[in-house]
């Protein structure tokens, strides 16, 4: 966006404040209290007497942060941008716990793996180093650290299919 666009659109925004304002002053039905503070700051920021100090939230960066998970453990209300390296970080510590520590009855299947057709395996690799690729091409080092566990991860959805076997 250039800086005419830009200015354009602040112009805009005022003129819309403008007549939010207007028509809220022309209207003799009262105003909600909750809505009237609302006015009230929207017309000292249009006259340039408002607060400075307005609440503001992280950006959200698609190329730095997920944009399905938010990290509702921080003070920020709604949650705040969730980091493709501490995604990655969080993932390598849940895989760290999950060591067996029983031995398995080898008689016993194994029902706590999925299981896939070759074809399901490959498409499912496939769409892992899709996301891999596109998690890389961010240049967010926490988005390639986040890469290298989704091609760990597809490795291992393709190691027992014949294509795995020819790698």
């Amino acid at each position: 966006m250039t800086d005419g666009e830009l200015e354009r659109r602040y112009e805009d925004l005022r003129r819309a404040a403008a007549a939010v304002l207007a028509a809220t002053a022309a209207d003799a039905a009262p105003v909600y209290p909750a809505h009237q503070d609302r006015v009230d700051a929207l017309r000292l920021a249009l006259d340039g007497s408002g607060p400075r100090n307005a609440t503001s939230r992280e950006v959200v960066d698609p190329d730095r942060h997920h944009l399905s998970i938010w990290d509702y453990q921080s003070e920020v209300p709604g949650g705040a941008p969730f980091p493709f390296a501490d995604h990655e970080r969080s993932i390598r510590r849940s895989l760290a716990r999950e060591v067996v520590t029983e031995p398995r009855d080898e008689d016993w299947p194994d029902n706590r793996k999925p299981t896939l057709t070759e074809l399901q395996a490959m498409v499912v690799a496939t769409l892992l180093q899709e996301l891999a690729a596109r998690l890389t091409a961010t240049g967010d080092p926490g988005g390639a650290d986040l890469a290298a566990v989704v091609l760990e991860l597809a490795d291992d959805v393709l190691a027992p299919t014949f294509a795995g076997a020819q790698r």
